[in-house]
């Protein structure tokens, strides 16, 4: 299923002239660990040094490997260009290769004559061919750019979807291939345009408007509650590429000029259990959006985007809503 390309990482190695490798998996190929590690190893003779902790993306690049080994392989995930680059990572773009073919039939029931193609870096291999499959039957397909922060055209990211807002105005609605539902319902609320999603690990064709509303209406919720709060904890990510620490200061100026408290929170994974120590009435995430709109129900005080922020404290309207974003 999952070809990890150990022949390239090899080469890698070898042109590095490492010794000590450090390999990095998201929690999706942490199976694949031990077997890609002993091949490695067999391939360059170099020790292999699995990074235990929870990887969430390109911008989770575990920089500490500096102190323990000589190179670092990301497996999963492709970098992001606006990043700083580090010649001794190599980013290894894991692919899938499911079929989806067909189940395209029963998407193309639904689909508006003008449709946006957007999916994450697991199928971006296969956009050509369903571009191509799509335009055969009747239909006009177009495959955008995002911004710095996205390399490949069509590609959308849990806090980039500049891909699918660069050709809002040219599709009538996109069609999402993979699995999950927070990319394309990411792409919905940034693009205000419905999703299509099809889905070759599940096998089904679905839309995300009822899970949309579900997650506005708890939006709406968790922004009613904050607005009451006295004090608000703004979580600053140490990750590479999830720092905000000029709009946490923003915001934290912003919620004192409403004549409440503010107070910065530098963490590295945030979970309800590492918060709730902290007696504060609401909390403000300038890290992943993912925090604030995927564990809803896990955290016991609100949990906002900076967006949400400006809403609760009346700088902006709720008519105004849009998705949290990093742009490059």
């Amino acid at each position: 299923m999952f070809d990890l390309h150990l022949a390239e990482v090899a080469d890698f190695i070898r042109v590095k002239g490492a010794h000590r490798v450090a390999l990095q998996f998201p929690e999706g190929l942490k199976s694949q660990a031990m077997e890609s590690a002993d091949e490695i190893e067999r391939l360059t003779g170099c020790v292999c040094i699995i990074l235990g902790d929870p990887c969430y993306g390109a911008c989770d690049l575990n920089v500490s490997y500096r102190a323990f080994a000589d190179v670092l392989v990301h497996f999963g995930h492709s970098e992001i260009p606006s990043m700083a680059a580090d010649d001794n990572v190599l980013f290894v773009e894991v692919r899938l290769e499911y079929d989806f073919i067909d189940l395209l039939p029963a998407a193309l029931e639904r689909l508006s004559p003008r449709v946006g193609l957007v999916t994450t870096v697991q199928h971006i291999h296969q956009l050509g061919m369903l571009k191509e499959w799509l335009e055969r039957h009747g239909r006009t397909a177009v495959i955008g750019w995002g911004d710095k922060r996205v390399k490949n055209a069509g590609q959308v990211l849990g806090c980039n979807v500049t891909a699918a807002s660069s050709i809002k105005d040219e599709v009538d609605q996109f069609l999402y291939l993979g699995s999950g539902d927070f990319h394309p319902l990411a792409v919905s609320l940034a693009a205000g345009k419905s999703v299509i999603v099809v889905d070759p690990l599940m096998r089904e064709v679905r839309d995300v408007e009822q899970l949309k509303d579900k997650i506005l209406r708890q939006r709406h919720g968790a922004i009613a509650l904050a607005s009451e709060a006295r004090s608000f904890g703004i979580i600053i990510s140490s990750k590479p590429g999830q720092q905000r620490r000029a709009l946490a200061d923003k915001l934290k100026a912003t919620i004192i000029g409403k004549g409440r408290k503010a107070f910065l929170i530098v963490m590295d994974n945030v979970s309800p259990e590492q918060l709730m120590a902290f007696q504060i009435d609401a909390f403000v995430s300038t890290a992943c959006p993912r925090l604030a709109m995927d564990d809803y129900l896990r955290y016991s005080k609100p949990m906002l985007t900076p967006i949400e922020l400006e809403v609760a404290l009346g700088a902006r309207n709720w008519d105004d809503y849009i998705f949290d974003s990093f742009l490059g």
